[in-house]
């Protein structure tokens, strides 16, 4: 039987990521990959709900260092954090490099847990590696971006070395700052079948910084099935008004990396985020508050951004929905239930866009929330988490409301685009 594996690692508590793996195995069987398919994910990662779509787990070859020396209230990382991962890091990356080389790998192998024997056994076995849509190719300078890098296109590199097809389905790359940090993802990428990123910044990024041709492919997101819910059951658990429309929220915690006091910055931003949402309410509207992802790391974890937040705001004022047994698709019908979204989480904003839904969101790293939002006409429509103000969400809010229709007509020409546009990519990785 062929072996497909994708990567990179991913557990069932970030419902965007998941999406793109469950897209990511849904697109290629429709291209007429059949097989078994290997989704690696960091041990103890809730996957119980993508094993019970068929995907088999193995461990990363290459892990995080975090895993030495943990730290589940990571919302700042102290500098002897940093330096305890770095040394973590070097001997990673030594070990790593065994592997790498064809000449090596086997004597590296013995060394192993069998664990990790298995999952390289797994890799020199597969019949190709899928990359899922997201946005990790992204490093901002210092040292620390170079190991990164090296990081992130590690499974691809030793596929490259193992003579396996590498199939990159629609990403947001860069920027690529940082020592060698554009050697080694053009020497990753270089070698892939199909290379697609999922907006035009991040193709053009690509072609300028590596020198590499890239097509361009909308987030596989937008086409995901959505759960049938009844509605009514949904509105009956979580007291949803039916004589209010609903706007749903997302957000997430953040470490302000740009910021001369990262720490007050976070705590700016949860006030005005609090300030508008109670507007929101007195606007006549129901602020749906949605945990889009959970995570056991706190820095991951929006619900200790949604307790924060709240705390600030009169109850009647708000409904909030979680529930960790929802998946991806579940999620994907509660946003078409509301009216509008305001998403941190950017696939909170793109599971809304393919239902139609309109809303603002707020972009806090990398190229995918600007680039996607440019791409469907709605620059307009999207805010730096930076500047994050009530005053100007107000304003951006009764924007929308306004040209409702125009927004509303954007959105579903874009959704109508990605699936045609599917249909592209899968006659595209059939004939590579």
């Amino acid at each position: 039987m062929n072996k497909y594996v994708i990567i990179p690692g991913c557990s069932d508590l970030n419902r965007g990521d998941q999406a793109l793996v469950w897209e990511t195995k849904r697109l290629a069987e429709d291209a007429g990959f059949k097989g078994e398919f290997y989704l690696t994910s960091e041990r103890n990662e809730p996957v119980e709900q993508s094993k019970k779509i068929g995907l088999k787990i193995i461990p990363p070859i290459l892990e995080h260092p975090s895993r030495k020396f943990r730290s589940k209230e990571n919302i700042s990382y102290t500098m002897s954090l940093k330096m305890k991962w770095g040394l973590v890091a070097v001997f990673d990356l030594l070990g790593s490099m065994f592997i790498l080389c064809n000449a090596t790998r086997g004597i590296a192998k013995r060394f192993l847990s069998q664990e990790k024997r298995e999952a390289v056994q797994i890799l020199e076995d597969a019949d190709a590696l899928f990359m899922k849509g997201g946005g990790l190719l992204q490093t901002y300078g210092g040292l620390s971006s170079t190991y990164s890098m090296y990081f992130w296109t590690y499974p691809i590199l030793l596929a490259n070395k193992m003579k396996k097809p590498v199939y990159v389905m629609p990403n947001s790359f860069g920027p690529f700052e940082g020592p060698f940090v554009k050697a080694i993802a053009k020497k990753a990428l270089s070698g892939c079948k199909v290379l697609t990123s999922r907006e035009t910044l991040s193709q053009d990024m690509v072609k300028d910084d590596l020198g590499l041709d890239i097509q361009n492919y909308p987030d596989l997101a937008f086409t995901l099935p959505k759960a049938d819910l009844n509605k009514d059951e949904i509105f009956k658990k979580y007291n949803l008004p039916s004589d209010r429309k609903l706007v749903a929220f997302t957000m997430r915690p953040y470490r302000f990396p740009n910021s001369e006091n990262p720490e007050e910055a976070y705590e700016t931003f949860k006030h005005e985020l609090a300030e508008f949402i109670s507007w929101v309410y007195e606007q006549g509207f129901m602020p749906v508050i949605v945990e889009h992802t959970l995570a056991v790391n706190a820095h991951e974890n929006d619900g200790a951004c949604i307790a924060d937040v709240t705390k600030m705001i009169e109850q009647e004022k708000y409904r909030i929905i979680s529930n960790v047994d929802y998946d991806c698709h579940d999620l994907k019908c509660i946003y078409s239930f509301c009216d509008y979204i305001v998403g941190t989480r950017f696939h909170s904003v793109i599971f809304s866009f393919g239902c139609d839904v309109p809303g603002i969101a707020i972009a806090y790293t990398g190229n995918k929330s600007q680039g996607i939002m440019h791409d469907i006409g709605l620059d307009d429509y999207v805010i730096n988490i930076a500047d994050v103000k009530a005053e100007l969400l107000k304003q951006k809010f009764a924007d929308l409301i306004e040209n409702e229709t125009t927004v509303v007509s954007k959105v579903r020409a874009y959704r109508e685009l990605a699936e045609e546009s599917r249909n592209a990519l899968i006659a595209m990785c059939k004939n590579n």
